[in-house]
């Protein structure tokens, strides 16, 4: 919750000063306690616009969404599972071919 709150405390200074804010956002044990605890903050500050930021996951690997190894596949999977608003989830993106 904590993480949440200071997310959501930078989210509204950078607003308030006409920046975008921009969140990179890590897999692993991160995915889980952000997909819970970021919905819940959200509705808490209904002035915040979650489509005017700029989301950029941070994967190691380039993998289909689909995959384990997909930050971005796991973000949606578990904010889906959690409530998310529709304007934080990431629009589908393809993943390129493989040369």
């Amino acid at each position: 919750a904590a993480l949440a709150r200071s997310v959501m405390e930078a989210a509204a200074e950078a607003e308030a000063s006409g920046r975008r804010f921009t969140l990179g956002l890590s897999g692993g044990s991160l995915v889980a306690l952000l997909a819970r605890a970021l919905p819940p903050a959200l509705r808490a500050e209904p002035g915040l616009d979650p489509a005017r930021w700029l989301v950029a996951f941070c994967d190691e690997r380039l993998v289909p969404l689909e995959h384990p190894d997909s930050t971005e596949g796991a973000y949606r999977v578990r904010g889906e599972r959690h409530g998310a608003p529709g304007r934080l989830r990431a629009p589908a993106v393809p993943a390129p071919s493989a040369p």
